[in-house]
């Protein structure tokens, strides 16, 4: 009896799954499997292997109060991220789908993403890490894990952390990298194009550029010269990239 439950509960999983979702899963358990599996085999002959990821990441980067977090908000439909003029993200979030609605700190999130270990080189980095599991299951969020940022300022700001580091690090295993601007705010944060500079050296055909809050910043003219204003910056640093308007 509880071997046609067990596949019964299979079945409704699959259902359950995408075919998108299905595919990803089946690619991660050809390596995860405890007995053929390739990390067993890798291990056996003495080869590190990391099984590859079931989603894609996605680096959000931008000056404070971009609208990096209100993005990830908007898109899965559930406020997870805090967010507001007066108030700034110090550290690193990753917002996953998942089952049950969590949040994880610390060891927590590193036993979910081991790939994270490498984030040690960088003195403080992992204390500054954290998770937000959401059961949303709007758009395609059940394929993306979205990574929100410190907001970045000029001035004398400071960080508990190497965040030009941390960011150029997680640009290494991020697959798509949006950098959002602001044209109320601190549009041309140098920081921000500084670091916009750097992934672009290698990453440069991840990157997508938002240029947040058009509909707040005055007229059509006013947003055109906003635009510009940035899209003559990007052209500098030579970053061909889409550049869309929200």
């Amino acid at each position: 009896m509880s071997k046609k439950v067990g596949v019964v509960s299979k079945a409704t999983d699959d259902d359950m799954l995408t075919t998108n979702e299905r595919i990803l899963r089946d690619i991660h358990n050809m390596y995860t499997d405890g007995k053929d599996g390739l990390i067993q085999i890798a291990r056996d002959i003495g080869i590190e292997l990391l099984a590859p990821r079931k989603k894609i990441n996605v680096l959000l980067i931008g000056n404070h109060s971009a609208g990096k977090s209100s993005f990830i908000n908007w898109y899965i439909e559930e406020t997870v991220q805090r967010t507001g003029v007066a108030i700034e993200t110090q550290g690193f979030t990753l917002v996953t789908s998942g089952k049950k609605r969590e949040s994880l700190l610390g060891n927590a999130t590193l036993h979910l993403y081991p790939q994270l270990k490498g984030l040690n080189d960088i003195h403080d980095a992992l204390e500054y890490v954290g998770t937000e599991i959401s059961t949303s299951k709007q758009k395609q969020f059940s394929l993306v894990t979205f990574i929100d940022t410190p907001g970045l300022v000029d001035g004398d700001m400071k960080y508990p952390f190497e965040v030009d580091k941390a960011i150029l690090w997680f640009g290494d295993i991020s697959d798509l990298i949006f950098v959002f601007f602001d044209p109320i705010g601190q549009a041309l944060c140098k920081r921000t194009l500084n670091l916009v500079e750097k992934l672009n050296e290698h990453h440069g055909n991840k990157i997508k550029f938002y240029l947040s809050k058009a509909d707040e910043a005055g007229s059509e003219t006013d947003r055109q010269v906003s635009g510009l204003s940035l899209l003559w910056h990007i052209i500098i640093i030579r970053c061909g990239a889409d550049f869309i308007f929200f």
